[in-house]
């Protein structure tokens, strides 16, 4: 890349916010791809209105704003973000335990009133829900640095 370009320079609270949005911004690329590629699932069926020329138009597209991000990137010196995937992974799983255990008895109570034998039947049903998603949350809780594929 040719260094015909200055910098520009930010103040420390400038390039947090410019940093912050630009890492948005790829993330939103990065959904986009993901929604082209991502097949339905049990309970959620998606629409095929999607053309392949469109999603062939779509992936350009990304590819062309991350070039932009990364000219941007290179010309405010924006900060790059490092997570961690079993972190992200642990928190995801956490949220879908929790939610999953407000619904638990009595956590329905407030919609309105079941038979017992409903009750018991759903939350025998949640329960093993609830054990994959504590198996989930086992496994990230044990992982350790790994090198990248």
């Amino acid at each position: 890349m040719s260094e015909n370009f200055q910098k520009l320079t930010l103040g420390e609270n400038h390039r947090r916010v410019v940093s912050s949005v630009l890492r948005h911004v790829e993330a939103t690329g990065d959904e986009v791809l993901a929604w082209i590629r991502r097949p339905g699932g049990i309970l959620q069926h998606l629409s095929e209105d999607i053309s392949g020329r469109q999603a062939d138009e779509l992936r350009t597209l990304v590819g062309r704003l991350r070039e932009e991000i990364n000219r941007v990137q290179n010309e405010v010196a924006a900060d790059p973000s490092s997570q961690s995937r079993s972190r992200r992974i642990a928190a995801l799983v956490s949220l879908a335990r929790i939610e999953l255990q407000e619904v638990l008895t009595p956590g329905l109570r407030g919609y309105g009133s079941l038979l017992p034998e409903t009750e018991a039947a759903l939350d025998a049903k949640f329960s093993r829900l609830l054990a994959c998603l504590e198996a989930m949350s086992r496994v990230v809780e044990h992982s350790g640095p790994r090198s990248a594929p």
